[in-house]
């Protein structure tokens, strides 16, 4: 067959690794020069537990992130070589309680322990392990003293200490990108932004029309897999397939600083529950900075984010960081002893896309859940909404299959 993989990032790439890896040939389309230059590169790479959905009360999002995250390095390892160097983990997460938290203390606690139980079901019935590791989901409150010695308390009602630890996204996406780029079934369409996808009057298939140096279209494809994550519902739009819910772009800053760090040197935190932040320590690879009022700088609800969001001046990015760290530095003392040089900053952006209305301050926002996900196929289309970062291997995985026609690898993990 050929087929026709619309978005070279993360999700894109791991869906034609896996249909080139059964012989068939896939043309990926790509608005970038290269693969996974985007949003599966630059965010903080968190591969969740579970924990950060507690206004879920039915944990179907932690059911939905738990899933991706014990498939996770069982489905990259189909595609890139799974090294200690290649999953890069931060230091495990502190979830901070912050003094205005939408959900409290015990309730939160009570997630944790959900969320738990949910994984060590999960993890009985797949035999997979969380990123290869055997340690179990678990959960423990930090002693005053310990939260003293890493965030300020006058900010922080409680915190607690998680199993839950990030990878490091950039090193996967140029083991990924490098992947895509050396399989001889798999033609790269670098700097081509899809416009159309048409079915064929004569004949079976569908027509790409995309712009690269001016206005192209090729086909027939067999199957076409929708993979963007900017332009995903403009295109299914093209084929009269609607959105099945209101949603949300935002355009979002996270921060990368490149400083060797040892774990004792900075926590990595995130703030619950509501627009808050996160720290993340990647020890020899820097660290990840983010504060969500600052760096959320604009929402749209059109059906594709403004094409100016790609375009920020580097003074504004940096002022974005700078605004960010120094919220930080009150919230986490220990940023204090960190010293940054301006050439360590990048300060990146991006347009996340969910389901919902409004943001996360709001208490009522469908943002505060992620189950509703997944591939959604119209007669070999096949349109994907990752989500999130953790859900990228294992839906790239659903999406091949469904162009495969193959027996789905659930590893024990049921929809």
């Amino acid at each position: 067959m050929r087929i026709a993989v619309l978005g070279g990032g993360g999700v894109g790439v791991c869906a034609a690794l896996e249909i080139a890896r059964h012989g068939h040939f896939v043309d990926l389309y790509e608005q970038d020069p290269l693969p996974v230059r985007r949003a599966s590169r630059i965010n903080e790479g968190k591969i969740h537990q579970g924990f950060l959905y507690a206004k879920d009360a039915a944990h179907r999002t932690a059911r939905t992130m738990i899933r991706g995250a014990l498939a996770f390095t069982a489905c990259l390892s189909r595609w890139i070589e799974l090294r200690e160097d290649t999953v890069h983990l931060s230091t495990p997460f502190v979830y901070a309680i912050h003094k205005d938290t939408m959900v409290d203390v015990d309730r939160l606690r009570g997630h944790f322990a959900s969320c738990c139980t949910i994984a060590h079901e999960m993890r009985s019935v797949s035999g997979l392990k969380y990123l290869g590791r055997d340690e179990p989901w678990s959960f423990r409150d930090l002693e005053r003293g310990e939260i003293e010695r890493v965030l300020d308390p006058r900010f922080t009602t409680a915190a607690i200490v998680t199993s839950e630890l990030s990878v490091d996204p950039r090193i996967i996406a140029e083991r990924l990108s490098d992947g895509a780029l050396s399989e001889p079934r798999i033609t790269f369409i670098g700097g081509a932004r899809v416009i159309d996808v048409a079915r064929r009057t004569r004949g079976a298939g569908f027509d790409v029309t995309f712009d690269r140096d001016g206005v192209q279209k090729s086909g027939p494809y067999d199957h076409v897999v929708n993979a963007l994550w900017e332009g995903r519902l403009a295109v299914d739009r093209r084929l009269g397939i609607e959105p099945s819910r209101p949603w949300i772009h935002r355009h979002k800053f996270g921060n990368r600083v490149r400083v060797r760090l040892a774990a004792e040197d900075l926590p990595s935190v995130t703030m619950v529950l509501g627009p808050f932040g996160d720290l993340v320590n990647f020890g020899p690879n820097g660290f990840y900075l983010s504060w969500y009022p600052i760096g959320m700088v604009a929402t749209s609800l059109d059906l594709e984010p403004p094409r100016e969001w790609q375009n920020i001046r580097p003074e504004i990015r940096r002022e974005v960081f700078e605004r960010s760290r120094e919220h930080w530095l009150t919230l986490c003392p220990k940023l204090k002893d960190i010293a940054i040089e301006p050439s360590a900053v990048d300060a990146t952006s991006g347009a996340i896309f969910a389901w919902g209305e409004t943001d996360i301050s709001d208490p009522d926002s469908k943002l505060h859940d992620r189950y509703q996900i997944g591939v959604h196929t119209v007669d070999r289309y096949h349109s994907v909404n990752t989500g999130k970062y953790t859900m990228v291997p294992y839906l790239g995985l659903k999406a091949a299959e469904r162009v495969l026609g193959v027996e789905p690898e659930e590893f024990g993990l049921r929809d």
